[in-house]
């Protein structure tokens, strides 16, 4: 058979490692060509070069759409010999079954989403994947000629392999140098981290060994202390809102749910087709429904604000916009930097795989381009389709809407009437510009509809500060009418019967929002009204359900939820949110693209996967809080805290109270 690889005209340097193969090709365990031959008991793609007429190993269940059958890769990749022709090394190529013929009766009979320009595109590859390994002299060129003549012996000429450079993979790709900025960012993570230790011994040498007080400065890295503040729950007080810990740690929950299945989308799966069974189901759209918890998260976050700076001004509390724009920046940036830096110079030494490049592609190489526009908070708008970190966008549309927050707050303490009216009329707007963009760009409002365009409804609604005001709006006037309540200036009186009617409507506001349009927004023919509607309402409609849980819940009229949504371990878990939002997706991409074999699809292992992934990234964020999140308001306060209440900072700091949201 070696001597018809002269007709395949690959490369010379291929030719010869192939023809080395043969001659050494032995039955011994240890022999390099039998590791590239026998795999896990199947014979695999050598067997058709030795032989000439053996199979290769074709995806099983192609009618249960089966598109990965991707081999071992780690056992390609750690071949290592020497011969004549030098050192020769595995090399694993990942490409894609193609129908050559398009008229063939293969064609017509295999399944191929490339006639499908959907929604299925995204979460599937276009055609079954095929794996092949070969000595590391062979080129991309040469691994897909080699994969067609296999496939020509196994089914005719009908049938060929698409192989590009990306998922060729060496020992020298799975395992890559480290670069200058990969030392650099190990470096920074191990000063703060040493930092942390040296500070945490300290403190507690100082705190067991009668020592009075310790420096602050290490106090804010000790983790000792920032521990007790961190866990520390304590009773409400009048002013606080203590609902909302319960709503910002279930949604995020929700956040973290909703990313675990969609990384499944981009991972190859053995029973595709029941997986596309699913996402038709009803029930599924309570998975595609997370996306409403960023709007609550936008609500909640405006109500905040509002409410904190009427708090302030009623307390005669001095506006330094200068503070009021670096607290936001430095609280929000101090954590992200850290994620941003490891996404761009560390992910990918993070694992290996068959897909693992796509990390680099993807994540890696946007975050090392474009890290500025992720820290100035611009890139939903600069670098809209190369974003790094793309669940970031939230950030960058919360930021937006803050530089413009004081105009508004200030407005609305001076001139509420003027003031909220002009709030009507940018939410009115909001919507009628959401709708505008529905109708333009033919946006499907259901995720999970498989003929949707997803691309085009991230880029032109989802992501834009334009387009996704109106829950913001929404929380700034809520936090007006929470402020006037707790100030007794606006009074809420109800009985019980319309308390009742109010939350059933809620319920059945959120329950349409949540399963609003399956039965007529999903299917092949584009409903442009009704998708133009739903896009434009669903998310200010599911704002102002949010808005009365919040209010009723401050008002004494949310009972057994109220209850439930204030119990004090959300007080300890909400420190964590931020943190837990910014590292949960980067550890998605590590779990999922290391990932050695395809994966069966099934609620039970989306759930077991979901809760080790959010547990895992509450342990990861711990550490970011620690590294950034704690001492970052400590240094805050030290560096620009008000001089006539220095002493109280200390109090404050040494108790770990932050009165930020009020220092307005």
């Amino acid at each position: 058979m070696s001597g018809n690889l002269s007709q395949l005209s690959i490369t010379r340097k291929c030719q010869l490692q192939l023809e080395e193969f043969f001659s050494n090709f032995t039955l011994n365990q240890y022999s390099w060509a039998l590791q590239s031959k026998y795999r896990r008991g199947k014979f695999c793609f050598y067997q058709f070069v030795r032989s000439g007429y053996a199979t290769s190993k074709i995806p099983s269940g192609l009618w249960s759409l089966n598109f990965g059958e991707i081999e071992d890769f780690q056992q390609c990749i750690n071949i290592a010999a020497s011969s004549s022709t030098g050192e020769i090394f595995g090399k694993y190529c990942l490409g894609y079954l193609v129908a050559k013929n398009t008229s063939s009766a293969v064609h017509r009979e295999v399944p191929s989403l490339h006639h499908c320009d959907c929604y299925l595109t995204r979460i599937l590859p276009a055609e079954p994947l095929w794996a092949l390994c070969l000595p590391d002299g062979c080129t991309t060129n040469d691994a897909s000629r080699v994969g067609d003549f296999l496939l020509t012996n196994l089914v005719g000429n009908e049938v060929g392999v698409r192989i590009s450079d990306l998922f060729c993979q060496t020992v020298k790709e799975v395992n890559p140098p480290l670069t200058n900025g990969a030392i650099v960012t190990i470096v920074i993570l191990a000063l703060l981290l040493s930092t942390v230790v040296l500070s945490t011994v300290y403190d507690m040498f100082c705190i067991f060994h009668g020592h009075k007080s310790c420096p602050m400065l290490v106090k804010c890295f000790s983790a000792y202390t920032n521990s007790m503040k961190l866990f520390k729950m304590t009773t409400p007080t009048p002013d606080q809102l203590p609902c909302l810990n319960g709503l910002k740690c279930l949604s995020m929950v929700w956040v973290v749910y909703g990313h675990t299945f969609a990384a499944q989308m981009v991972w190859p799966i053995t029973n595709t087709k029941y997986y596309i069974e699913w996402l038709n189901n009803w029930y599924s759209t309570f998975l595609v429904s997370a996306t409403l918890s960023v709007d609550t998260f936008f609500t909640i976050g405006s109500a905040l604000m509002s409410y904190g700076f009427m708090k302030a001004k009623c307390k005669h509390v001095p506006f330094k916009i200068f503070l009021y724009y670096l607290h936001r920046y430095l609280r929000l940036t101090a954590p992200f930097a850290i994620v941003v830096l490891v996404s761009a110079t560390l992910l990918k030494y993070m694992g290996s795989g068959p897909l693992w490049p796509i990390v680099d592609q993807d994540v890696q190489q946007p975050c090392a381009k474009y890290w500025w526009s992720a820290l100035l908070y611009v890139q939903n708008y600069v670098n809209l389709t190369d974003m790094c970190l793309g669940h970031s966008w939230y950030l960058s549309v919360d930021f937006q809407l803050y530089l413009i927050s004081p105009v508004l707050l200030y407005a609305l303490w001076n001139y509420p009437r003027i003031c909220l009216s002009f709030l009507l009329l940018c939410i009115l707007g909001f919507i009628g510009v959401s709708f505008h963009v529905a109708c333009v760009h033919n946006l499907s409002p259901i995720l999970t509809n498989l003929y949707g365009n997803v691309d085009n409804y991230e880029n032109f609604y989802y992501y834009l500060t334009h387009t996704r005001g109106a829950p913001w709006f929404i929380g700034i006037i809520l936090g007006y009418c929470i402020f006037k309540l707790k100030e007794n200036e606006l009074i809420l009186k109800l009985n019980k019967f319309v308390i009742w009617i109010i939350w059933g409507v809620c319920f059945a506001t959120m329950l349409a929002c949540s399963l609003g349009g399956y039965n007529t927004l999903v299917g092949e023919e584009y409903d442009r009204w009704g998708s133009a509607f739903h896009i434009a309402l669903v998310r200010p409609v599911w704002s102002l359900a949010i808005s009365w849980i919040i209010l009723a819940c401050t008002n004494n009229y949310g009972g057994p939820i109220n209850w439930v949504l204030s119990l004090p371990i959300f007080q300890v878990l909400n420190r964590f949110t931020y943190s837990i939002y910014l590292v949960h997706v980067t550890i998605l991409y590590v779990i999922t693209y290391d990932k050695k074999q395809p994966d069966y699809f099934s609620n039970f292992n989306m759930a077991y996967d979901f809760w080790g992934i959010l547990w895992f990234s509450a342990g990861v964020s711990y550490l970011l809080v620690l590294m950034t999140e704690s001492p970052i308001v400590v240094i805050e306060k030290m560096l620009f805290g008000i001089s006539s209440k220095r002493k109280q900072s200390k109090r404050n700091l040494e108790n770990g109270v932050d009165n930020s949201s009020l220092e307005q």
